[in-house]
């Protein structure tokens, strides 16, 4: 009995390991698993790779898609770098590009990104108007009020949402979340059907365009 336990376990182990084996040297395909933008957006940074996250507060997907993407980023070296861009593709989501914006511009993005989706989502919070929000983050982050909204209303930061709708454009964004690795592959989300999937193709794109700029060998 304790020698098939034991054969067992091993076998177990064995097939553990084969699939991380397997995981570690899957290729993915060009026009299945992703697809080439043409013409490819110029990031201008040759020091980092950049990965674009398109996302809406709004966008329950978005919300769902955070508990991936949060570990996956925290992992990231310092050679490949995560930009978030939020999107406006309906009414009303144009005070939350702002929002994001303005947390972005104050430093504090990292501590109230996931709170905002949760407040969305799960709290079922509704914020009407930019005021509602500079409320929001008062009551909950304890930061002034008044130069939130002067920060959500400058010139700014309505350049950085027009920006960000410009760049929804030239990367061919339709829907939320998607990735962009470097300016030039998109992630068929369809096709890979699962987060954990699209975070992998990421990854692999990720080394692939850091190994063709020189930034790993």
């Amino acid at each position: 009995m304790k020698k098939l336990v034991l054969v067992l376990l091993m076998f177990s182990v064995f097939a553990v390991f084969s699939q991380n084996n397997q995981a570690s040297t899957q290729t993915f395909i060009n026009g299945k698993h992703y697809t080439e933008l043409n013409p490819a957006y110029e990031t201008a940074n040759q020091e980092q790779v950049i990965v674009y996250e398109f996302f809406g507060y709004k966008c329950p997907h978005c919300s769902s898609f955070q508990a991936f993407v949060k570990p996956w980023h925290k992992k990231l070296p310092k050679h490949v770098k995560l930009v978030r861009i939020p999107v406006v593709f309906q009414p009303g989501w144009d005070i939350f590009a702002k929002a994001y914006y303005t947390s972005e511009t104050m430093g504090i993005a990292e501590k109230t990104h996931q709170a905002m989706f949760d407040a969305l989502h799960k709290e079922h919070k509704r914020f009407r108007t930019i005021e509602d929000i500079a409320s929001w983050y008062a009551d909950k982050f304890s930061i002034d009020r008044d130069a939130f909204l002067s920060t959500a209303n400058s010139f700014m930061i309505d350049s950085k949402v027009r920006q960000s709708n410009n760049l929804m454009q030239k990367m061919k964004i339709s829907s939320t979340p998607s990735l962009v690795i470097n300016g030039k592959y998109k992630p068929n989300v369809k096709e890979l059907g699962t987060h954990n999937a699209v975070l992998d193709v990421a990854s692999f794109l990720s080394n692939q365009e850091a190994m063709n700029m020189g930034l790993v060998k």
